[in-house]
């Protein structure tokens, strides 16, 4: 039969898409066409193919080929596509009589000798081929070249094969020869990777410490202000040692993703942690491109962005993490593209107080105009600010404090390992209450579960009242209070739950 149906993958950002492959043969003219709004480097496997058929003891067809490409409306570019151009053309012409193509996904770029030569991402390949045979409810297995399949054979439930050569991956489908041997690895262990960094190494800043905690814990974004050399990077740092490790298909997805950007392929079950420098530009922090491309919020993902000095970042991009901080996905459109990337981050910026640094300072004088302070501060708009759901000022610490560096002396300060056991606790508590964490829920779920008792209500709608709060910024308030109780494991929102809520929103009543 002069047609064969081969399948393989390709992603529109990090969305993997199924690409059914299609070769015909018919009577004509010998030519070579490839539809299916293929690019350049698709088209330029046309020679890749042939030369590698020629050199892997096949005969090249003197008919007419068209290979299509399905769906037909998605722009595609990738050389993984060259195996199965390669096999397909070979089955159509009867060359592949007996192989057996459905249950196969195949990826693979070809040298002109018909060596298979490595791929783009092929952790994230396996990670979107096992998800295509669940949702298909049918078994897949995955060729690609020998040289990635035992990085590709880490993910689980999925049966990868790795050939060096066109010859082997073709003499296997037939049944010739010795078969490729699926590739196996270790099991991957779903344990918890210590952080590098303990919070017991802070000194000092308690009041710092439990705010980090109540976000960690409830998915609250914090802002630390304080003069350089205080400790504001050195406890943002630290708070990835407080979230709990990523559930199993979570961690997947994100080790795709980095796969995708070419960072990593190795799977983890680490939450990421971001730290984008202030000069980088939209398409860095939120994505873009043509076609859109992940930025650092996507690769920060179920993890923690952490913007240091975030006044000194650009204007737009800042603003541009108001949808993200709401959605948690961010929509990029370009001509001819639309890409969505999820975002849902724990968001941790910190600055200077203003722009010499030592306003409030206890020893040092700041040198700044109240109107440079003001017009400093107000680089983190209203609208942005309120999105915010703590704001902590962070002192210097004491000298002595700081070379005495006793353990000992500071043994009231608990490691990071404590305070997560605090954090599993209040997630889980939340979990089980309203199915998501408490900086997550909707308005309605926050009139159910997080609404205060009388007393705590009066001294609430007295603040709100007083500083003007908005709807957003009222609502905030009382999901960190829930957070608070739920730390101390208190069925009720109380007053000094709602207090201390208030006194960590107090600071960000200073942007205008």
């Amino acid at each position: 039969m002069p047609l064969a149906t081969l399948h393989s993958l390709t992603f529109v950002g990090v969305r993997p898409v199924p690409v059914q492959i299609e070769v015909h043969l018919s009577a004509g003219l010998p030519s070579f066409a490839l539809v299916g709004l293929p690019d350049t480097e698709i088209r330029e496997s046309k020679e890749r193919v042939r030369s590698a058929l020629l050199n892997s003891g096949f005969e090249f067809p003197s008919q007419r080929i068209t290979v299509n490409l399905a769906p037909a409306d998605l722009p595609k570019g990738s050389a993984a596509f060259d195996l199965a151009v390669a096999l397909g053309i070979a089955a159509a012409s009867g060359q592949l009589a007996k192989a057996e193509l459905e249950n196969w996904v195949f990826a693979g770029e070809l040298s002109l000798s018909g060596a298979l030569t490595g791929v783009r991402s092929p952790f994230a390949l396996a990670v979107a081929t096992r998800k295509e045979a669940r949702q298909g409810k049918r078994p897949l297995k995955l060729m690609m070249p020998k040289a990635q399949a035992a990085l590709a054979a880490t993910v689980p439930d999925i049966a990868v094969f790795g050939a060096s050569s066109l010859f082997e991956a073709a003499a296997h489908l037939v049944g010739h020869g010795k078969p490729l041997e699926q590739q196996t690895v270790a099991q991957i262990q779903s344990t918890h990777t210590p952080h590098l960094f303990d919070m017991a190494e802070v000194i000092g800043h308690q009041t710092a410490k439990h705010a980090l905690l109540a976000a960690a814990a409830g998915q609250h974004h914090i802002r630390l202000v304080g003069p350089p050399g205080s400790g504001k990077s050195m406890l943002a740092q630290r708070v990835g040692g407080l979230l709990p490790a990523l559930p199993f298909e979570d961690s997947l997805d994100i080790s795709a993703i980095r796969s995708l950007k070419g960072e990593s392929d190795q799977f983890s079950q680490v939450r990421p942690f971001r730290n984008p420098h202030p000069s980088s530009s939209m398409a860095a922090l939120i994505g873009g491109g043509n076609p859109p491309s992940p930025g650092e919020i996507t690769l920060a993902h179920q993890g923690v962005l952490f913007t240091d000095e975030v006044l000194e970042f650009d204007r737009r991009c800042l603003e541009s993490l108001r949808e993200p901080l709401e959605t948690g996905r961010v929509n990029i459109s370009r001509s001819g593209h639309q890409a969505n990337f999820p975002a849902r981050f724990l968001w941790v910026c910190a600055h200077n107080p203003c722009p010499c640094g030592w306003l409030g300072h206890p020893a040092r004088e700041c040198r700044c105009t109240p109107e440079q302070v003001r017009r400093y501060q107000g680089k983190l708009s209203g609208p942005l600010a309120d999105r915010l759901d703590i704001s902590i000022d962070v002192q210097p610490v004491d000298h002595a404090a700081l070379l005495q560096n006793d353990v000992a002396k500071h043994s009231d300060t608990p490691g990071s390992a404590t305070l997560l056991t605090q954090v599993e606790r209040a997630r889980s508590i939340q979990l089980d209450r309203q199915g998501c964490l408490n900086g997550e829920m909707t308005p309605g779920q926050i009139n159910m579960h997080a609404k205060p008792e009388h007393s705590a209500e009066k001294l609430l709608l007295l603040y709100a009242q007083k500083n003007h709060l908005s709807a957003r910024a009222l609502h905030r308030v009382c999901r960190v209070a829930r957070t608070l109780a739920d730390l101390d494991t208190a069925i009720d929102v109380q007053k000094k739950h709602v207090a201390t809520a208030i006194q960590y929103r107090k600071s960000l009543s200073e942007i205008k």
